[in-house]
């Protein structure tokens, strides 16, 4: 999948008046600041010390955080988090059936956490399979319907859930509401991969529209629904660190 943010690089809101929270014309607001998942919260401090080793080591050895991500799902099944960062590293480590089963399993037991919800729509879209995105968000094509209770989202669950949902819209033909979610992602985050990404299949140039008569792109390429599209090692966007 696609990376949100670099770890090495801050996000800035570009309408921010304050310097961590945005509020932007819907019903919820936006935040910069970190939104630590209820489970990470219950961890003993030495846990949460753990996860930010392993955070930093996906990046850069991904083989040995396997081990350790395993160990910690067996001991706190609860932590979605953990669940997510193992499923990084099987992607960056070329083990793609071991990713979606990690990504499944998710998503079957923690189905109300963003993440799980947003990767899971990812895998599918990536499968032509988009009927199955309105169950994934219960019908629900707006974040604050799909959370009623929350008020306040961090800027990946936004960046995540807007792509998905002006993908979705794109590759069932409902191109105004497609327009309406990208042209969120550009006031939000104009210069994320993602906003660039929604615009490729949106309003492809002439180039890509030769390219993509001549060979499908990956995102769009039918495959089996028992296995995810095998990747390259790279970073993902659902690499979302204390989510």
């Amino acid at each position: 999948m696609i990376n949100l943010f670099s770890k090495n690089k801050p996000v800035k809101s570009p309408l921010a008046t304050l310097p961590q929270l945005t509020t932007i014309p819907l019903n919820y607001q936006i935040t910069y600041n970190p939104l630590p998942h209820k489970s990470i919260k219950q961890l003993p401090v030495q846990v949460r010390e753990q996860m930010e080793k392993l955070y930093n080591l996906i990046q850069k050895q991904p083989q040995q955080t396997v081990q350790p991500l395993l160990d910690l799902i067996t001991q706190y099944p609860n932590v979605p988090v953990f669940y997510n960062y193992l499923n990084v590293a099987y992607e960056m480590i070329g083990q793609p059936e071991k990713a979606y089963a990690v990504l499944k399993e998710v998503y079957q037991k923690h189905p109300d956490y963003l993440f799980a919800r947003t990767n899971y729509a990812f895998y599918c879209l990536k499968n032509r399979l988009p009927e199955k995105i309105p169950a994934i968000f219960d019908n629900h094509f707006d974040l604050k319907s799909l959370y009623p209770q929350r008020n306040v989202f961090h800027i990946t669950e936004f960046t995540a859930f807007t792509t998905v949902m002006a993908l979705y819209h794109h590759e069932v033909g409902h191109q105004s509401a497609a327009e309406n979610y990208y042209q969120l992602l550009k006031m939000i985050v104009p210069h994320n991969q993602m906003t660039k990404t929604v615009k490729r299949h949106l309003h492809p140039s002439l180039l890509q529209r030769l390219l993509m008569q001549l060979v499908p792109p990956t995102w769009l390429t039918r495959q089996s629904r028992q296995q995810p599209i095998r990747r390259t090692q790279s970073k993902s966007s659902h690499y979302s660190k204390y989510f």
